[in-house]
């Protein structure tokens, strides 16, 4: 008799084929359609939080960056982004900024395009440049510092017109535009106004 209880205790356990268990009954392992939609789940918040990094890295409408055959010029090699590309805390937020020179194919011009971490938005600073010219301009950035001015060092009075010191000082990183072995223009950020503002260095 006891032997007929025992049987009939451990046949009380068995489930038959396709009946699903009671919660109540769970033994704590997960079933396999909960782990897929688990999983699924996850994949989808990841894939999602992706997507938006992405489109807040895309390009301005219309603008593009230099293919590799309008890189070839000698004196980029000193960089490894070719003066095109800078990375640097611009605005002093903590976070990385980026600055790039981009072409427009439809007006054949190019122009400085920055791109702060706090906003992920791209903004045009100073004006745009005929196409033509790219081979002799690049990015660089410039340490905090103080730096004299194209109208500190007296090159002419209209370095001078708009009020521009005589000596720059910088207590963040900026960034300089540069027409190699001639001009620079800096541009740096201006907490007060929240912009980048531009002075001339060197004619």
């Amino acid at each position: 008799m006891i032997g007929d209880l025992k049987i009939i205790e451990a046949r009380s356990f068995v489930i038959p084929t396709g009946v699903r268990p009671s919660s109540r009954r769970s033994s704590g392992v997960e079933e396999p359609a909960v782990v897929w939609w688990v999983k699924f789940s996850c994949l989808m918040l990841l894939l999602a939080g992706l997507s938006s990094k992405l489109t807040a890295q895309e390009l301005p409408k219309g603008w593009r960056r230099p293919h590799p055959a309008e890189t070839t010029e000698g004196w980029r090699r000193k960089s490894s982004t070719r003066f095109f590309v800078v990375k640097a805390d611009f605005d002093g937020d903590g976070k990385e900024d980026i600055a790039e020179l981009l072409i427009s194919p439809s007006t054949n011009k190019f122009s400085l395009f920055v791109r702060l971490a706090a906003t992920d938005r791209w903004e045009m600073v100073g004006e745009p440049t005929d196409l033509g010219y790219l081979g002799s301009f690049g990015v660089d950035v410039v340490k905090p510092g103080r730096y004299e001015t194209a109208c500190g060092k007296g090159y002419d009075d209209s370095f001078c017109a708009h009020g521009e010191p005589d000596y720059l000082r910088l207590t963040r990183p900026a960034i300089d535009l540069i027409y190699h072995e001639s001009a620079d223009v800096i541009f740096y950020w201006d907490p007060t106004i929240k912009k980048f503002k531009q002075i001339q260095m060197s004619d």
